[in-house]
């Protein structure tokens, strides 16, 4: 996972984001205290110019799961939404064979 596109309307879209990768077990109570795998500022120009945010890649390789917190928003409401949320990067190969190996008798293992 290398990006984050997100497209929202300007009266309600989220400033601040909290991405937590392969953490199932974060919850409201954990979101705003806990490390989180990446924060992101949103701003109205990085709106404008389509929404895009690039991740710090190191730290979202093998990614199984996201868990996304969205604190509080541009216009400091208490009602945040979101249109369009993509997420973009290479899935892995579902069928990687390099790690298969075969014996003498030509069984893989």
């Amino acid at each position: 996972l290398h990006s984050i596109m997100l497209k929202a309307p300007a009266d309600r879209a989220p400033k601040t984001i909290r991405i937590f990768a392969n953490r199932t077990d974060i919850g409201f109570d954990d979101a705003e205290s806990t490390p989180a795998t990446q924060e992101i500022e949103m701003t109205e120009a990085m709106y404008e110019s389509g929404g895009v945010v690039n991740l710090r890649y190191v730290r979202f390789q093998n990614v199984d799961s996201l868990s996304i917190f969205v604190a509080d928003n541009l216009a400091g409401d208490d009602v945040t939404a979101i249109s369009q949320i993509a997420f973009i990067g290479t899935p892995l190969d579902s069928a990687n064979m390099s790690g298969i190996s075969k014996s003498e008798d030509g069984h893989a293992h």
